[in-house]
């Protein structure tokens, strides 16, 4: 199985529901794929490093890799030119979404990108499951 891991740019930290999912995702040996965003991206690839879990994946939009915690394999997603800003970065969300079996989402409840990639899910008719955090910091443009 294949799981989309994403959420809010603007998480500072990892629930405690959230750690014990992504246990038993290691646990089964779910293959997991990851964007390059900080936030959510960040604190699921260090913690899956620390845990010297090596199957996953990070995508990334263009060429830039911002954040690969655990020097994970990369898979660069083409990016058309003059696309920029949100839509630039939803295109390796939208791969994730359509090579993901399902996903799994950690959410500040008001992220457009994370309320798009459950949408993504959904529509696609893969399960998702989505944890709500309350501990966020402010950040523009999420």
């Amino acid at each position: 199985m294949r799981v989309f891991i994403g959420g809010s740019k603007t998480i500072s930290s990892l629930t405690a529901e959230f750690t014990a999912e992504l246990d038993r995702i290691i646990t089964d040996g779910h293959e997991i794929l990851i964007g390059d965003c900080y936030g959510t991206d960040l604190l699921v690839q260090k913690y899956l490093a620390c845990r010297n879990y090596d199957k996953v994946t990070v995508y990334v939009s263009g060429d830039k890799v911002r954040h690969n915690a655990g020097g994970f394999p990369v898979r660069h997603i083409t990016v058309p030119n003059g696309c920029t800003g949100f839509e630039f970065r939803r295109l390796k969300d939208i791969a994730m979404a359509e090579d993901a079996d399902y996903g799994l989402m950690l959410r500040d409840g008001k992220s457009r990108g994370t309320a798009a990639n459950i949408a993504d899910l959904r529509t696609m008719s893969k399960e998702v499951k989505v944890y709500v955090c309350a501990e966020t910091r402010r950040v523009l443009g999420d």
